[in-house]
């Protein structure tokens, strides 16, 4: 199942774009040589499809971008900056859906109530996180039931500095125009100086025999190499130092050059301006641009070789394009043109030529399907990740509570039908094993929203009503004090970790660390102690006395 949306933020475009410009590089680095020229170029075009357009593609290959990630909060941080700020600092908060916003009063923060999308004929105990302060030094934290949280304040930078930063980003990017603006302007007007060729009936016949008799063709004497310019209408300009008398050369420089044209070349190379524009500040972008007008370059020689069967064929095409080929750096982002660069590979791609077997096509036609889909599908914008609410019944000692992995269509009253599968299977279950009642409840979700088991992520708490948490810790010698505090064996704790029950506490006073170790039906399996000066042996030691 797949859901698309239009919200990809800016700052995860260019992060996810970085991403897939370094694999490519890896498939170009190592398969280049082993894959017709044609599927750099298409690979490329995806990179830039995810560099321009805000699209979000969700599917069980999508990475995981939940709204409590840091991408999350980074895409939130960049995209708002100074809308939270006061004027010496920012911040930024993030938190849950309604059930994980924490109001404070007094010495407690209470849970909201979890039983509103509950049926009133349905037992279940009910837990909140309690955040109790009994002096100024000493803090327990307990954690019962869900393990919800929040995300307080976050400290970023001075105010000042935040203002700085899109500043300095769209300085940046109209520098950038600025420059490319006035190459264009310089090259547009060297390129005046023209004049059209109508009456070479070799130039004619050639275009003709290709289709493209529409086609117009300049020549001027201020380009050292021929090229194509124009979108809507593009046009061949070759320099008036060609020889014209050579039908061979004549007809090779026409053959590239109308490739250029119909692969949509100077479309793919103007898409690569507007995201070098926007990416200016990422150096892979930059790499990007380079290797895109060296792939274009050597894609089109390959279009033109399936013209030429014959060795001498090819040999005669590599000496036209040496004898064209133009010293200097150019900018080749704003034109199709013979350039020098890479001219030796090129050349050697050239003479070393071979048609593709009907199995290359295949398995490349293969590659190029699944690079696209993971490029497509794999990145997704930020979404909530709330689905159930915390579930939880007298006849289970577990509570649950589920989300989603990834944006997927949920449809109308989403959270009671989850919340509905949930409690079901809690009030059914007669294992306690919580692995067991996740994948029973995992199926049952899949099955009602329609897609994979992998969907849904699991988070499971004891539920434990006072009187059975009491008499389990006795049976461990475990107790507390009147003022709350563990103690164990008589001995006061100074830091009490359950995790797996939910429960931890801790104090500047006290003369051992407990860990509280439990087996996968929530029951203490044992304890572990830990006093001050202690090794590892001797922690391992009383540990297996005990």
């Amino acid at each position: 199942m797949l859901h698309f949306r239009m919200n990809m933020p800016f700052v995860l475009m260019a992060f996810y774009g970085s991403l897939m410009i370094i694999i490519v590089l890896l498939f170009r680095a190592f398969l280049k040589d082993k894959l017709p020229k044609f599927v750099f170029p298409i690979l490329w075009c995806v990179v830039l499809l995810r560099l321009l357009v805000p699209f979000s593609l969700s599917s069980p290959l999508s990475i995981k971008v939940s709204d409590n990630s840091q991408l999350s909060m980074l895409s939130e941080f960049i995209n708002a900056i100074g809308v939270n700020a006061s004027s010496d600092t920012a911040y930024a908060s993030s938190t849950y859906e309604e059930e994980d916003s924490i109001a404070a009063s007094g010495t407690g923060v209470d849970h909201p109530d979890i039983s509103a999308d509950i049926p009133e004929d349905t037992p279940i105990f009910q837990y909140s996180d309690v955040i109790e302060t009994q002096s100024e030094t000493p803090i327990t934290i307990t954690y019962a039931g869900t393990a919800s949280y929040t995300m307080g304040d976050i400290r970023f930078l001075p105010f000042n500095t935040l203002i700085l930063i899109p500043v300095f980003y769209f300085a940046g990017m109209l520098i950038t125009v600025v420059i490319l603006l006035l190459q264009r302007i310089r090259y547009i007007s060297r390129l005046k100086n023209r004049l059209l060729i109508e009456h070479n009936e070799t130039i004619n016949n050639i275009l003709r025999e290709m289709n493209m008799g529409h086609i117009l063709v300049f020549t001027n004497d201020e380009i050292a190499s021929p090229l194509v310019c124009g979108l809507f209408s593009p046009r061949i300009y070759l320099p008036t130092r060609m020889d014209f008398g050579n039908t061979e050369l004549l007809g090779h420089i026409l053959t590239h050059e109308v490739m250029h044209i119909r692969r949509k070349d100077n479309w793919i190379k103007t898409a690569m301006l507007a995201a070098f524009i926007l990416n200016w500040f990422n150096p892979l972008v930059w790499l990007m641009s380079k290797y895109l007008s060296s792939d274009l370059e050597t894609a089109c020689d390959e279009a033109v070789l399936t013209k030429y069967h014959e060795e001498e064929s090819r040999k005669s095409y590599a000496y036209s394009l040496l004898a064209m080929a133009i010293t200097g750096n150019r900018p080749t982002l704003l034109y199709s043109a013979f350039s020098k660069t890479e001219v030796e590979k090129r050349i050697k791609n050239i003479l070393n030529y071979k048609k593709a077997s009907a199995l290359l096509i295949t398995f490349t036609a293969v590659f190029i399907l699944c690079s696209t889909v993971a490029f497509a599908t794999g990145p997704q914008a930020p979404f909530s990740s709330y689905l159930s609410s915390y579930c939880a019944s007298s006849s289970c000692r577990w509570g649950v509570k589920v989300s989603i992995t990834r944006d997927i269509l949920l449809g109308k009253n989403a959270q009671k039908r989850a919340d509905d599968i949930v409690l079901d299977t809690l009030r059914t279950d007669t294992t306690n094993d919580p692995e067991l009642i996740e994948n029973r409840i995992r199926q049952a979700l899949a099955n009602e929203f329609n897609v994979e088991t992998g969907a849904f992520d699991f988070s499971f708490s004891l539920c434990l009503d006072d009187e059975e948490r009491d008499k389990e810790w006795e049976e461990w010698n475990l107790t507390k004090d009147t003022h709350g505090y563990f103690l164990y064996k008589g001995e006061p704790v100074r830091v009490y970790i359950d995790e797996g029950g939910g429960y931890y506490q801790s104090r500047e006073e006290g003369s051992v660390d407990i860990t509280v170790e439990r087996d996968k039906y929530g029951y203490i399996s044992r304890i572990v102690e830990l006093r001050e000066g202690d090794s590892d042996f001797d922690r391992r030691t009383r540990d297996i006395e005990h």
